[in-house]
């Protein structure tokens, strides 16, 4: 299962690759702008996104949502094409991933509260601290040595439903959706990483 999402979403990569991203890199340079820059350009998108969350504008915070993570392609993907790919930026960007991905989450959540809908709130806690937790699995394991993105539910897959849930759908919808999914793509990642450290017991 786990070579069936990588070759799915390499496939994926490739098309966006030639049909999207390249063109774009090819503007990004022009202006001069840098992977850092584009990083912290997705954030603030992120920020504005979830005050208008919280206020109850969900459409366009979608798509304030989505535009970020359009963003978040292309600082991976300058600083690859620059052959500026350093640890700074690689911190830099997970730091703010993880920031991104969380106050989206609190929009949600303080919207829910004002609103008195306690099932949702629950909802969207769950969501967070699940969504958390898929990332930091791999930030451990790979802490312990090893290295493997396999799994899924992962950030890219995360936003869009995000995105999508709020544009056309309900946010009640959209963060059932998520925290379930993000429950089983927890789940599913831990009983693979936790197979890697079994079986390098076993080789010792």
């Amino acid at each position: 299962m786990n070579d069936v999402f990588e070759k799915y979403r390499q496939s994926l990569r490739d098309t966006l690759d030639i049909y999207f991203i390249n063109p774009i890199l090819f503007l990004l340079i022009k202006l001069k702008l840098t992977p850092n820059l584009i990083t912290l350009i997705g954030f603030g998108i992120c920020v504005i996104a979830a005050y208008y969350i919280s206020i109850g504008s969900f459409v366009l915070g979608g798509l304030l949502v989505f535009m970020s993570g359009v963003m978040d392609i292309f600082d991976g993907a300058l600083a690859r094409k620059m052959d500026l790919i350093t640890d700074k930026g690689a911190f830099l960007d997970s730091t703010f991933d993880r920031l991104s991905e969380s106050i989206i989450l609190v929009g949600l959540i303080y919207f829910f509260s004002k609103e008195n809908e306690l099932n949702a709130v629950i909802l969207s806690s769950a969501s967070l601290v699940f969504s958390l937790l898929i990332s930091y699995l791999r930030a451990r394991l790979e802490g312990l040595g090893y290295n493997s993105k396999s799994g899924f539910f992962t950030r890219p897959e995360r936003v869009l439903v995000v995105s999508l849930g709020l544009i056309f759908f309900s946010p009640t919808f959209t963060v059932t959706v998520l925290a379930f999914a993000s429950l089983l793509g927890l789940t599913h990642r831990f009983l693979v990483f936790w197979r890697i450290l079994k079986l390098s017991l076993i080789h010792i």
